[in-house]
């Protein structure tokens, strides 16, 4: 794994993968980080099906499905996290379709 310089968090380095990167299942931008630098969310495994469950993680109490909405508001997984992401840069644009907010019933 290569280390991703852009996404340094108190010390650790994100990872990313020699594959094409992954999207970010928070913002949408293919980032490949382990934290994305786009919205400061880190991969935790999650699932569309357990978006709206807090798990154990390094998330915290945040659910995927915040984090979203957080992105779509504050530009960030998180309100604390908006002087720690960037701009996505041109090759990590969102995946089309990707829909950030939705909240199923």
């Amino acid at each position: 794994m290569i280390p991703c310089p852009l996404a340094r968090c108190r010390g650790r380095l994100a990872s990313v993968t020699q594959q094409p990167p992954d999207r970010c299942r928070c913002c949408g931008c293919r980032t490949g980080c382990t934290t994305c630098p786009v919205c400061f969310w880190t991969e935790d495994g999650r699932s569309e099906e357990n978006a709206a469950r807090v798990i154990d993680g390094p998330n915290g109490d945040l659910t995927l499905l915040d984090a979203r909405l957080n992105f779509s508001i504050y530009g960030a997984s998180h309100p604390r996290y908006q002087s720690l992401v960037r701009p996505p840069r041109a090759d990590e644009r969102q995946v089309p379709g990707f829909r950030r907010t939705s909240r199923q019933a």
